[in-house]
């Protein structure tokens, strides 16, 4: 996300380079993988005076190199050539992997240089090395990954390359992903995010932003211009004048009346009064209800989305369901960022996913997709049908009504002082006192640390769950060695 935090990798000269002359040098396909940056090493023995007395080579690179005009950021595309007849140097690590996957077709590759670095090393003038991104892909023999007996050669090449391999994350990686089917936004019938802890700094920038990486596109109007780079893309204004999606959560009711009590939620849900009071006029709240009904009364820590479509009633539905570690939260997800000289987005969804991404928890999940049917007429037999996937929780979600209230920290609290005061009056009735507890202090710093209910602007609520977060992970490092 923000950049390899590694050296790159050598990869020697035995992966011959030549100019791409095709213009599809880089598939936007569903093959495409993700990148690996590396660098080419052997340029200045190449081009040197011993091996080039007269500089016929380097004149001749110059000539090629010199009348090319590379991307934004100054990188033309290149051909590898896989030169079976030099073995590769042990110490390049990249290249020995690389070669096992690509001679067994499971893999295929193509990169990308910097002209200019090329030409300043061959010449001399520089002993940095040339960068070179690899473009990664599935290759012919991919699908045969999950059938065919792997040799304990391919298995450690195929480690390395995801160790090396770089692609986006949080929005970004859910727009990519998303982003290769034609999602339609008038057949939505139901588009939720259930979780356990509620970011304190939501917003309908934030909201905005991951319906956009869902696929979410709004209707232009009749003054816009489609050349716009904006055109059709969903943003904060829309978002707040037509909220997208609804958030999946407990109310204080469910909680207040569960088998396990109110103690058993404390620890496990993270939804700050603040957040609910911004919230609430959207009426984007839905109540959590386990299911099955054997679940009824039990907390849930999950975190699932779902995007849902249908054609009409009897027809199969689909779309896509996101299960995960994931909160809803931009911490997880990511916070847009923007640069004030620039307006270009970095992603197809429009300037709503900035040009950077800043993630403050790196978490995993899976995206089960179920694809638009080719023929709107096709019966749940002859295609796949999205709810087949079973849900943690009632779907559709109800929505909350107008007495209900989401089982926010402060909420739980009341509740529980509630109770105690409840439990002191019935004993006090049976001729017994019961001295009136309150919330330990350490389970309310705990709280107002997880829970930020204070008013502070987006930035410091998320540096407060991520130094939270942190300091969490840190002390469950502590005490495995310990």
């Amino acid at each position: 996300m923000h950049g390899c935090p590694h050296p790159h990798p050598h990869l020697p000269m035995n992966f011959q380079t030549g100019i791409s002359k095709s213009s599809n040098w880089r598939s936007s396909s569903a093959q495409y993988l993700g990148i690996v940056p590396t660098s080419v090493v052997g340029l200045s023995h190449r081009f040197c005076s011993a091996a080039d007395p007269k500089g016929a080579r380097l004149k001749a690179l110059a000539m090629i190199l010199g009348g090319l005009r590379g991307d934004m950021e100054g990188f033309i595309p290149v051909l590898l050539k896989r030169a079976h007849n030099i073995s590769a140097d042990p110490n390049a690590d990249v290249a020995e992997w690389i070669a096992a996957l690509w001679d067994a077709g499971i893999f295929s590759f193509s990169a990308c240089i910097c002209p200019q670095e090329a030409l300043a090393t061959a010449s001399g003038r520089s002993n940095n090395k040339v960068q070179l991104i690899l473009y990664v892909f599935q290759g012919q023999n991919f699908a045969q990954l999950s059938t065919a007996p792997m040799s304990y050669k391919h298995c450690v090449s195929i480690c390395s390359l995801l160790r090396s391999l770089q692609r986006p994350s949080g929005l970004w990686r859910l727009q990519e992903v998303l982003s290769q089917y034609k999602w339609p936004d008038s057949l939505e019938t139901d588009f939720i995010y259930g979780s356990s802890s509620i970011g304190t700094s939501l917003d309908a920038h934030f909201l905005a932003a991951f319906s956009a990486a869902a696929g979410k596109r709004s209707i232009p109007s009749a003054a816009s211009d489609e050349s716009d780079p904006e055109w059709g893309c969903w943003d904060a204004q829309h978002e707040s004048e037509k909220p997208s999606i609804g958030i999946v959560f407990p109310t204080i009711q469910r909680v207040q009346y569960g088998n396990e009590g109110i103690h058993a939620y404390s620890r496990l849900l993270c939804f700050a009064e603040s957040t609910w009071e911004r919230l609430k006029s959207a009426n984007l709240l839905h109540d959590a209800i386990p299911c099955p009904r054997e679940r009824h009364g039990f907390p849930m820590h999950v975190k699932v989305a779902r995007r849902r479509f249908q054609f009409f009633s009897n027809a199969p539905s689909f779309g896509w369901i996101y299960c995960g570690s994931h909160n809803f939260s931009p911490a997880a997800w990511g916070r847009p960022l923007f640069k004030s000289s620039a307006s270009k987005a970095a992603t197809s969804a429009g300037s709503v996913l900035g040009s950077t991404l800043r993630i403050c928890n790196y978490e995993i999940g899976l995206v089960f997709i179920v694809p638009p049917p080719e023929d709107p007429g096709c019966t749940v037999k002859n295609h796949e049908d999205l709810d087949r996937f079973i849900f943690p929780f009632v779907v559709p979600a109800p929505k909350y009504q107008k007495s209900d209230r989401p089982a926010t920290t402060k909420a739980m609290r009341e509740a529980r002082i509630e109770m105690l005061k409840l439990k002191q009056l019935e004993e006090t009735e049976a001729g017994e006192y019961l001295e009136l507890e309150e919330v330990p202090d350490e389970e309310e710093d705990l709280d107002e640390e997880s829970c930020r209910e204070g008013s502070n602007d987006g930035g410091q609520q998320e540096e407060e769950e991520e130094k939270v977060y942190a300091e969490t992970l840190w002390s469950q490092l502590d005490s495995y060695h310990s």
